[in-house]
């Protein structure tokens, strides 16, 4: 046998390939290697230590050429020196000493420079999402706020803060790359959190911005770190029709590929036909797609529709009092004169409020005003001997006036109870149930004479006994008011009816709802668990349910699905509100969804990461 042979034998008799080093090799040789060390008598060459303090490469503070470590002795160092700069060899000492000062000045320049573009970078962003959410114009920032900051700092910490705050980039350009860059990541998060999530809910609304284009916003609710979170999903613009079709086709378009459609558990839309139609409906087509989809029409746009009949001599009073408004407030003299007469007469108010039938308040708050500024408006009417002036000399007018007040001052109160955050349908079927409650206890005070509960009016009529004419259509207006209530909030629907046991597992029974026997039985040992019981009494609704989930899949998946949905449109109403606050008639041409999702999501973005990505540059 050849020794190649017995080589080759040896190697794969230790589990090893013919071409590898054995590890005592490897370290050996690193043990035999050698690094050159700088010395300070190298500097009269022109060369400083450079690197790795362990493994140093010289480097020619003349030229800025870095050598090898082998490089790293006298010859080699004087060879360079009189090869490259030969004028420079016979040069002193403190020559060299000098231009080792000024490059380590340019190295500390250098680095300052970049810190400071590095930390007006991170500004830039910080501004462009203060800017979002202000909801301002993107020019507002080098128009306004960097020449502010430049003063302030100017005044406050001299000249050198001001050189440093203008280095922030705030064009208007700039501005925008920002808000899209902010805008994304918050996306990217907001789909990371809701894939993580077992279900979802949409909360679905359309309007036209002041440029006349639709546009369609889409919230969602879902779980995230064992807590019920709330954001805006999308805005989609419309190009042409509002139907139900193109409201699922815009939806569909931007789920696909990002969301899946199972996991939706519920959808809560307004009225609208092309919103609710049973058969083809934007609710109808995502129930085709979303098997577990349950439907809601909005808790606060039925509480609206509920209160809007009312018996014709009522209604003469509302017209008559939009009449008189109008004719105040439809000419600017007017309104100049009336809101001097008010001043005159010491009233506690200057102006009317403009009646608007798709503002949810406007009623009540319009009629409320008309009727504290009563006595200016008889005055100023009688000037201007308008027909109107006579109404408010007619006793059972005023009367009528007062009692539309007081009513739909507690519709107003009822409406802002609905609204919010974070809202569940047990809660707000709580308030309408106690409302239809209080309808039928008022007419049936009413009937007895009493008008207590309508403060306006019994201050009006004070110790008067109302005629029985009066006192019958007061009651007939709220027998309609809850003949209306009941026909959009049915008790047999009442979405509470067998799941009572969600709100509260330790009190209500089981046998009470259209549970399973295996359901029963473990809301029997819930019920019984004194630890949960604990935990009921310390976290939210949902937050306790998140918490059983792992425990009880089956039960808690059924009250979560039930406490997920939304039961109103409130957030697309308010961020409707946002997109008229942001986009003007001087921002018409506003691509709307990027600063929308800035200022309405709760998502912080992840600065680190927006500013690692871009590189650091100073504004110019």
């Amino acid at each position: 046998m050849s020794k190649k042979q017995m080589s080759l034998e040896s190697f794969f008799a230790k589990g090893k390939r013919p071409n590898e080093e054995t590890e005592e090799q490897t370290t050996s040789k690193k043990k035999k290697a050698f690094n050159r060390q700088y010395q300070e008598s190298y500097l009269k060459y022109g060369f400083i230590a450079a690197g790795d303090s362990h493994v140093p490469s010289p480097l020619c503070i003349i030229c800025g050429d870095r050598l090898a470590n082998e490089a790293m002795k006298p010859s080699k160092l004087l060879r360079h020196l009189e090869t490259r700069h030969p004028g420079l060899k016979d040069k002193p000492l403190d020559y060299f000493e000098r231009k080792k000062q000024e490059h380590e000045g340019q190295k500390k320049l250098l680095r300052a420079t970049t810190s400071v573009n590095a930390n007006a970078l991170r500004a830039s962003y910080l501004v462009a999402n203060r800017i979002a959410k202000a909801k301002k114009p993107f020019t507002i920032g080098e128009e306004l706020i960097l020449p502010s900051a430049k003063d302030i700092c100017r005044e406050l910490l001299g000249e050198a803060a001001v050189t440093k705050i203008a280095q922030v980039p705030l064009s208007a350009s700039t501005v925008t790359r920002r808000i899209e860059e902010i805008a994304e990541d918050i996306e990217t998060q907001l789909l990371e959190r809701i894939e993580k999530s077992p279900w979802y809910a949409l909360q679905v609304d359309e309007s036209t911005d002041v440029d006349n284009k639709a546009i369609l916003l889409v919230y969602v609710r879902y779980l995230y770190q064992e807590d019920v979170h709330e954001d805006m999903l999308c805005a989609l613009s419309l190009a042409t029709n509002t139907t139900a079709a193109e409201l699922f086709k815009s939806l569909d378009g931007y789920m696909s590929g990002k969301l899946k459609w199972a996991f939706c558990v519920g959808i809560c839309t307004d009225g609208a036909a092309a919103m609710t139609g049973r058969l083809s409906g934007l609710t109808a087509r995502i129930k085709e797609v979303a098997p577990e989809c349950e439907s809601t029409h909005c808790i606060i746009h039925r509480e609206m529709l509920a209160s809007r009949k009312m018996p014709l001599e009522l209604n003469s009073v509302l017209n008559d009092v939009v009449k008189v408004i109008n004719h105040v407030k439809a000419h600017a003299l007017n309104s100049r004169l009336f809101e001097q007469l008010c001043e005159e007469m010491d009233a506690e108010h200057r102006r009317l409020i403009l009646y608007t039938e798709i503002r949810w308040l406007s009623r009540g708050k319009s009629l409320a005003r008309v009727f504290e500024l009563r006595e200016p408006l008889q005055r100023f009417l009688s000037e201007k001997k308008s027909p109107l002036a006579a109404h408010f000399s007619d006793e059972e007018w005023v009367a009528k006036l007062a009692y539309l007040c007081d009513i739909f001052n507690l519709l107003n109160e009822l409406n802002l109870s609905l609204q919010g955050k974070m809202t569940t349908v047990f809660k707000l079927a709580d308030k309408v149930a106690a409302f239809k409650a209080k309808l039928d206890l008022w007419g049936r005070r009413v009937n007895r004479g009493i008008l207590d509960m309508f403060q306006t009016l019994a201050g009006i009529l004070g110790e008067t006994e109302p005629e029985p004419s009066f006192s019958q259509l007061v009651h007939d207006h709220l027998s309609l008011l809850l003949k209306e209530f009941e026909r959009y909030f049915p008790t047999t629907k009442d979405p509470r009816i067998g799941k009572e046991w969600i709100r509260d597992p330790f009190v209500n029974k089981p046998g009470e709802s259209s549970m399973s026997m295996q359901e029963e039985d473990k809301l029997l040992e819930i019920a019984n668990d004194g630890g949960l019981k604990s935990t009921f009494e310390t976290t939210t609704l949902p937050v306790f349910w998140i918490k059983v989930m792992a425990e009880y899949p089956e039960i808690a998946t059924a009250a979560l699905k039930t406490l997920l949905p939304f039961p109103t449109s409130y957030l697309c109403e308010s961020g409707f509100s946002a997109v008229t606050a942001t986009k003007t008639k001087q921002r018409s041409r506003l691509n709307i969804s990027n600063t929308l999702r800035v200022s309405l999501s709760p998502i912080t973005p992840r600065w680190d990461r927006l500013v690692a990505e871009k590189q650091a540059q100073g504004s110019h």
